[in-house]
């Protein structure tokens, strides 16, 4: 993602408009329906991933392939230290969802789970697994999708990366590379004493 790619994003307002989920929702619940009648595509039985309380493992692959992509500053770190901060990003992504009101959370998950199923996936992205496809294709999914004149990839792209961005930011080591000098010392104490 480019410098300025990345301040439109972080100027962008708060993070995920309501309207973003509503066009996410739409356009994706009627390939979840007919996806569910497919064998082994039901969600029924699923439970979060180990420690997480919102995502799924499927959905944990997806952010782990996406994060290095969104935040190039993660491709820059030795490999430790890039496994810590794309960890700490995926538990961020995930307390954000489970902060989310309810029809947030379902419009999410119906977005997450469209691109957990594999042949709807790679018809959609152009993707097989994620934990297989390289930087460039992840690159230019999210690209297509973000580009998109179809508002619900538009919106399913744009509430990816901003999940993925706004996650990684709020990481203490990261506000330099954002110019951010952190808290103010005297107002953070006041407030969290």
């Amino acid at each position: 993602m480019t410098k300025h790619a990345m301040n439109a994003l972080l100027e962008g307002g708060s993070g995920l408009a309501r309207r973003d989920f509503l066009k996410v929702g739409a356009g994706f619940s009627l390939a979840l329906t007919l996806a569910a009648s497919l064998p082994g595509c039901s969600d029924a039985g699923k439970a979060p991933a180990q420690g997480l309380a919102f995502l799924l493992p499927a959905d944990v692959e997806l952010f782990n392939a996406i994060a290095p992509v969104v935040v190039l500053d993660l491709t820059t770190l030795d490999p430790a230290e890039r496994e810590r901060r794309t960890r700490v990003t995926v538990a961020n992504v995930d307390a954000t969802c489970a902060a989310l009101d309810a029809h947030s959370r379902a419009e999410l998950r119906k977005l997450f789970d469209l691109l957990a199923i594999g042949p709807l996936r790679y018809v959609l992205t152009g993707v097989g697994a994620w934990n297989e496809a390289g930087p460039g294709k992840l690159a230019a999914f999210l690209e297509r999708w973000r580009g998109s004149s179809l508002a619900t990839l538009n919106s399913g792209g744009n509430v990816l990366v901003r999940l993925v961005a706004g996650s990684y930011y709020v990481i203490p080591e990261t506000f330099a590379a954002v110019g951010y000098p952190g808290p103010l010392a005297a107002m953070y104490q006041a407030v969290n004493a």
